[in-house]
């Protein structure tokens, strides 16, 4: 049969078979898939099973795009095979810029393809030559992409992977193990496993080039069908080599290691929870000892009629690390809030109370807080339009008066820094401000505003003590921004501030940047003012005095083509923290993309440069 023909064919009809079926034989399932073909002449001899294509063949096969002159299909017990010389290609758009030559290819359903003397092109230029090519889709066995990287100091790292899956469909569902190993030139490895699952992350790196570095980074919850819930998050970096060979700057800046898993259940108003926790500081030996323990946590949560709720919880753990005696801490806290109406007025009051208690061995001490607070508001509500989500503004000045004992037992420091005029035992709060929000109702994009100004202190004190404290936050598809602001009575010494802002949209050209620290004390007591709570410990946010930003500008400049450039700073010391930059280049048919990064940040020596490609994005 010949003919100048476009069509569609269906496969299996190749699995033609020769003499009568027995009505007892069993039919084994075949999957069918279907295959686009276009061809000048085509040639079918049903007896041999073959299909026979010529004249400016072109073969589409799930994503792969197959060009050739002539190439003859077999059925087989492997798939379809294809003899003759041509082209594949990772998407059906005509010029793909990366494609495979090949003499002989076959099709196993339902997307392996199997190519021999594999020929890796660029455009018509021969770059890399293999045997035999293994594609496969991400549910099936099969090689990762090859790592090349400059890692600093530490030079060249060239290697590879296998992705091995565990189960589930193809996309979010897919469990999946990916183990990458790759070698130093200069002599050492690094290995990395990534198990992922629908509902986990677990990735875990060991570096070795002289000393060695062992990071886990894992998270993830599962739920029984009895209503049992699982959680664990371990975050951790240990070895000789951990700080050194970490590339990125804010895992590497973290003084601790912390892991913890739980297993809880909810019913009645009560969750309760079981598990275990651990701590070690952050780039400890391997084999350094952590503070490692049990612990155990009851919450609760109701409704005490229209306007009020009750809720709290109690956690208690041991921890012990080796060679040292245990710790066993206790804390609880219960929040009684209640809001009602006084006319055009409203009135919330909170009753605040928490409790820590710690000890080891025959030494103990504790710290009991308890604090009242009302806030006499008059909410003013304007709406501007109609229709179903008008613009809404409102607007509440407020006054808020609050309350606070403490009460101390034992010489153990408290668990919680905080400033004296906070550890008095009896500490008062006033202020007058003003709440805002504008938006809509049935939109994300609002702006929020909570602004006092007032006095936190010791009661009795000689002179009150004046503190001011403001939060913002507004979020829009083209700008988002958030910031907290707090002033004690002395402003050259007491100013803490923190704040982020973005300029344009995520997913297009956009600015980004932020800003924290304090000046010489941060005045912590004055972030009581717009804090929901007043009966427990507050805590600094700040690791020391001093400034830090850093900012991050994302080009895309084509629909293909995108550039980020990023830095951060101690502006205080006037130095550089960190600086990266990426290129990526995604083709418009998603055959293949390619990710350029390089960077360098304070504590590891050299520029840090890998280049990622993606051949299945």
């Amino acid at each position: 049969m010949t003919a100048r023909a476009a069509g569609v064919l269906l496969l299996a009809t190749l699995a033609l078979t020769s003499g009568r079926a027995r009505a007892d034989d069993a039919a084994p399932a075949r999957a069918e898939y279907w295959v686009d073909f276009e061809a000048g002449k085509v040639e079918l001899d049903p007896e041999l099973k073959l299909l026979a294509l010529s004249e400016h063949v072109t073969i589409r096969v799930d994503r792969y795009r197959l060009t050739s002159e002539r190439l003859t299909l077999r059925r087989t017990a492997r798939g379809v095979e294809l003899d003759g010389t041509g082209r594949v290609a990772f998407c059906r758009c005509p010029n793909a810029p990366v494609s495979f030559g090949f003499s002989r290819a076959i099709v196993a359903p339902p997307t392996d393809l199997f190519v021999e003397d594999a020929t890796l092109r660029i455009d018509d230029v021969p770059v890399f030559w293999s045997p035999i090519l293994w594609l496969r889709s991400p549910d099936r066995v099969g090689l990762l992409a090859p790592r090349v990287a400059w890692r600093g100091a530490d030079g060249l790292l060239v290697g590879s992977g296998v992705h091995l899956p565990l189960g589930g469909r193809r996309g979010a569902t897919l469990s999946a193990l990916d183990v990458f190993g790759a070698g130093y030139l200069a002599g050492g490895v690094d290995l990395e496993t990534r198990l992922t699952t629908p509902a986990t992350t677990t990735k875990v790196r060991w570096d070795h080039l002289q000393h060695s570095l062992l990071s886990v980074d894992a998270h993830g919850s599962v739920a029984g069908r009895t209503g049992a819930v699982g959680a664990f998050r371990v975050d951790a970096i240990r070895g000789a080599r951990g700080l050194e060979a970490t590339r990125e700057l804010e895992p590497a800046t973290r003084r601790f290691d912390h892991a913890r898993a739980a297993v809880g259940t909810s019913g009645g108003g009560f969750v309760g929870s079981f598990g275990a926790i651990g701590i070690g500081r952050r780039g400890d030996a391997i084999d350094a000892p952590a503070a490692l323990g049990p612990l155990a946590g009851l919450g609760f949560g109701t409704a005490l009629g229209a306007g009020a709720s009750l809720d709290g919880f109690v956690h208690g753990g041991t921890l012990a690390e080796r060679g040292e005696a245990s710790i066993s801490l206790v804390s609880e806290h219960t929040t009684l809030r209640a809001d009602t109406g006084l006319g055009p007025l409203s009135l919330a009051v909170v009753f605040d109370q928490d409790a820590s208690f710690w000890g080891r061995e025959a030494a103990s001490a504790g710290a009991v807080f308890a604090g009242a607070r009302a806030a006499l508001g008059l909410p003013l509500v304007r709406v501007f339009g109609d229709g179903p989500d008008p613009v809404v503004h409102r607007v509440e000045p407020l006054a808020d008066l609050g309350v606070r004992v403490l009460e101390r037992r034992g010489q153990t420091s408290a668990p919680a820094a905080t400033f004296d005029e906070l550890n008095a035992s009896r500490v008062g709060l006033a202020s007058l401000g003003v709440r805002s929000a504008l938006g809509r109702r049935g939109a994300r994009e609002a702006i929020e505003l909570d602004a006092r100004a007032g006095s936190v202190g010791e009661l009795g004190a000689d002179a009150p003590r004046p503190a001011a404290a403001a939060l913002l936050a507004a979020d829009g598809e083209w700008m988002g921004a958030s910031t907290e602001t707090a002033a004690g009575h002395d402003v050259e010494q007491e100013l803490h501030s923190s704040a982020r802002l973005r300029v344009g949209r995520v997913d297009g050209l956009h600015l980004s940047s932020y800003v924290a620290g304090s000046l010489a004390n941060e005045p912590v007591s004055a972030r009581a003012l717009v804090t929901d709570h007043f009966g427990a410990p507050l805590t600094s946010y700040l690791d020391r005095p001093g400034w830090s930003a850093g900012t991050r500008l994302g080009v895309p400049w084509t629909r293909v083509l995108s550039t980020e450039l990023g830095a951060d700073a101690d502006v205080t010391r006037a130095r550089v923290l960190a600086w990266r930059a990426a290129i990526g280049y995604r083709h418009p048919c998603g055959c293949f993309s390619v990710l350029g990064q390089t960077g360098q940040r304070l504590g590891r020596e050299g520029v840090d440069a890998e280049v990622t490609l993606d051949l299945m994005p």
